[in-house]
């Protein structure tokens, strides 16, 4: 991917002739825990996602099983869908 490694920020930091060393590991520091956060938000709506799915099943199968909340659980569930997309598409950039 297009992610920096610590030592893509060294090496950057030794071409500076600078010294901006510690500039360099606080982005790179801030980064990491960006890049944490968001892995942890896209799990948790994977794991909604897989929870809709499942609940969408066990509604289906039941008798008399209710269209609206189906229909309402699909609609979330593709809302769920969207968002992973768009922020898995936006940390490859």
């Amino acid at each position: 991917g297009n992610y920096l490694t610590f030592a893509d920020l060294f090496q950057a930091a030794r071409m500076d002739n600078s010294d901006n060393f510690c500039d360099h590991i606080r982005a790179f520091n801030f980064h990491k825990e960006v890049t944490m956060a968001l892995s942890g938000h896209l799990q948790e709506l994977s794991q909604r996602h897989r929870a809709l799915e499942r609940q969408i099943e066990e509604e289906m199968a039941r008798p008399g099983s209710d269209d609206l909340e189906i229909r309402r659980m699909k609609q979330e569930k593709l809302k769920i869908k969207d968002e992973i997309t768009r922020l898995e598409s936006e940390t490859r950039h």
